[in-house]
């Protein structure tokens, strides 16, 4: 199942910047060295704002996930399902994303997964994790 075109929007240049190198930026407290998802602007541990970016290590665990099936085409083909998934990243931070190479049937809590990242003709490069 196709995840559609990303595009960035201005907040998200740092974040899109790494994914198109192979690198997971993320966000991090300057004051108290706290980790945050992408989508944060002020520290949850210190209230401090102007959060800046770094680079995760790209491991995760996963958390939660469901099963989406998409709806055939005209000519009667069926989508592969995709997978969406809530997945905390070692240093802290739960991101949703989308999984990969993986199996409905293999997925169980805590299952170790790496960061991977899709390249497309149109748009930004994808992050999805991977067993």
């Amino acid at each position: 199942m196709d995840i559609g075109i990303l595009r960035r929007d201005g907040r998200t240049d740092p974040f899109f910047d790494g994914t198109a190198s192979g690198r997971l930026m993320i966000r991090r407290c300057a004051s108290c060295g706290h980790w945050s998802a992408p989508d944060q602007g002020t520290c949850a541990e210190c209230g401090e704002e102007g959060l800046d970016w770094a680079e995760a290590r790209g491991d995760a665990t996963l958390v939660s996930w469901t099963v989406v099936h998409g709806r055939p085409a005209e000519d009667g083909t069926v989508p592969p399902p995709a997978i969406l998934a809530l997945v905390e990243l070692a240093e802290g931070p739960w991101l949703h994303t989308r999984l990969d190479g993986v199996a409905p049937g293999e997925l169980r809590e805590d299952l170790p997964l790496r960061a991977h990242y899709e390249h497309r003709g149109e748009g930004e490069t994808a992050l999805l994790f991977r067993p």
